[in-house]
């Protein structure tokens, strides 16, 4: 799931919020959040809270900030989602900063607000990162300079997504200067984590000649190594890549493709 933002707040407590709960590993308290029976996922909920349990203690701010289950109440919505937060639950890091933003049941405080939903991008957290391109509302605006930042402090961390769309930046000049130089850097770097969209623009530079010497054996490769990752939207420039080359050449560049192995940074997981 990825975040957006840009909604009202009922429609952001709806659609965000909600989304999260459904994903509570307690079981007993989403069934019966799903039934709509409030007071028992609010049971359910809080005493997993309150043994430690980061996705209850975001369910639990869910009820809160709706008053579903519960009076109504930000504050304590922003005590749990922090109590989370602090466990590294990238959705609590980002609805806490959503709050912070905004001033809802904190003192507004953008500052914060930047600092959590950073934390929310990172590649630690559990949960996927913010779309900073694609940022707007709750007291952050859309902001190209912005994004390459907050692109740029996770990309330097190693998430492969944040390298990508740091080199889309860079190869386009939105927010940072145009820098072809840097835009084949990250987009390298996150076709050698696996990330197959970066594979995919990888493969594409190669058959071009954009940026680096053009290659159409290893534009070959990266092209199929990204159809093996689930990116399937060059199909006909790798059917023409492959044209380009002999039959043994191709089979060869098919078999070193299905022994590849991701580049991943010191401690990062598949």
């Amino acid at each position: 799931m990825r975040f957006r933002t840009g909604f009202r707040l009922s429609a952001a407590a709806v659609l965000l919020w909600t989304a999260g709960a459904l994903h509570a590993d307690t079981a007993a308290g989403m069934q019966a959040f799903r039934n709509k029976d409030y007071q028992t996922a609010y049971r359910e909920w809080k005493a997993a809270a309150e043994a430690g349990q980061a996705e209850a203690q975001f369910d639990l701010g869910v009820l809160y900030a709706q008053g579903k289950g519960v009076p109504r109440d930000l504050t304590e919505a922003a005590n749990w989602y922090r109590k989370a937060a602090g466990q590294g639950n990238a959705q609590a890091e980002f609805a806490l900063g959503q709050m912070y933003s905004r001033g809802w049941g904190v003192p507004r405080d953008e500052a914060d607000a930047a600092r959590w939903m950073e934390m929310a991008n990172n590649p630690e957290s559990d949960g996927p990162p913010t779309d900073w391109a694609s940022v707007e509302g709750y007291g952050i605006e859309r902001d190209q300079k912005q994004a390459a930042y907050w692109y740029q402090l996770a990309a330097e961390r190693g998430h492969a997504e944040a390298q990508y769309n740091l080199a889309r930046l860079y190869a386009t000049g939105q927010g940072v200067p145009r820098d072809q130089e840097q835009a084949l850097r990250w987009v390298r770097a996150a076709a050698s984590q696996g990330y197959a969209p970066a594979q995919a623009r990888f493969g594409m530079r190669y058959a071009s000649g954009s940026g680096i010497a053009q290659d159409h054996r290893l534009a070959y490769f990266w092209l199929t190594l990204a159809f093996l990752h689930g990116e399937k939207s060059q199909e006909k420039l790798r059917a023409a890549e492959a044209a380009k080359l002999s039959p043994e050449v191709v089979a060869a560049t098919e078999q070193s493709a299905q022994g590849w192995k991701p580049h991943l940074p010191r401690g990062a997981k598949m």
